[in-house]
């Protein structure tokens, strides 16, 4: 019961810290995993867990207002349940993804409940009470750590077992869907980097870079290498060509100048 306890409140800090503190990136299983361990005894696993959700949901992300699978709760819950049974890989990652997109709903429901606290504290702004708004900002960060904590500390308690019947009743048209969105989710944060950052001047490194990946089989460090290469090259031909424009410049400024002068002495 205390392990449990520990677990959801270590799982409930690191998502916090996120809205409070500031993103150092505390809420992700390659973090939460070792701290899990260490809590059950055997922080080499929790950090072997760790690192194989890492790259399970490396790339998930909420865009706009989709809402992914809860990764704080699937890395939290998963990696106590797999030091507690002496789970393997393939276990583990089948307990972690339906426990993340069950969880998936109180991420769905949290900002549900937190209308309550911004209609109070749009009211408290317009009555002047500061402290009402303060109250109902704090109020909404612990419905934020409830939505966290109640999940991890019920499923430690109540075990794989309970989990695993809950996820079943879950209708496979929801759950295809729920995971395909996931798997959807990497591409589209993705194109959205893409479609921020695109310019037409730099536009064909993005598909050199594809092409070194698509068809020579480099890998990221390797197409990483030749990039920095070509941002060098770009900035030495960049650079040789100031000087001349520069030149240019001074020649114009300083023909008018001569004119001005010899206007002037014909006047004088």
């Amino acid at each position: 019961m205390l392990q449990g306890f520990l677990v959801a409140l270590v799982a409930a800090l690191v998502y916090m810290e996120s809205r409070i503190g500031g993103q150092h990136m505390l809420d992700r299983p390659i973090i939460i995993g070792p701290l899990v361990g260490l809590i059950m005894g055997d922080p080499t696993t929790g950090l072997v867990v760790g690192g194989e959700l890492e790259l399970v949901w490396m790339g998930l992300n909420g865009i706009g207002t989709t809402t992914p699978p809860n990764v704080v709760v699937g890395s939290a819950l998963a990696t106590a349940l797999a030091i507690s049974t002496n789970a393997s890989y393939e276990t583990t990652l089948a307990l972690a993804v339906p426990i993340a997109v069950v969880a998936q709903l109180c991420d769905i429901a949290a900002p549900v409940v937190n209308t309550f606290f911004a209609h109070y504290a749009d009211r408290c702004a317009e009555a002047r009470n500061y402290r009402g708004v303060e109250m109902a900002i704090w109020g909404g960060a612990t419905v934020y750590f409830l939505f966290k904590f109640v999940p991890v500390f019920l499923g430690f308690v109540l075990g794989s077992g309970v989990i695993t019947q809950f996820v079943d009743l879950i209708p496979s048209v929801v759950q295809d869907g729920l995971n395909q969105s996931g798997n959807l989710l990497p591409a589209l944060g993705v194109a959205m980097l893409i479609q921020l950052t695109w310019d037409r001047k730099f536009g064909v490194f993005l598909f050199l870079g594809f092409a070194l990946a698509a068809f020579l089989n480099i890998s990221t460090i390797g197409a990483a290498f030749f990039g920095a290469v070509c941002a060098v090259v770009y900035y030495m031909l960049g650079s040789s060509a100031k000087p001349a424009v520069v030149s240019q410049n001074n020649s114009s400024t300083t023909a008018p100048s001569i004119l001005i002068d010899d206007d002037d002495s014909e006047e004088l």
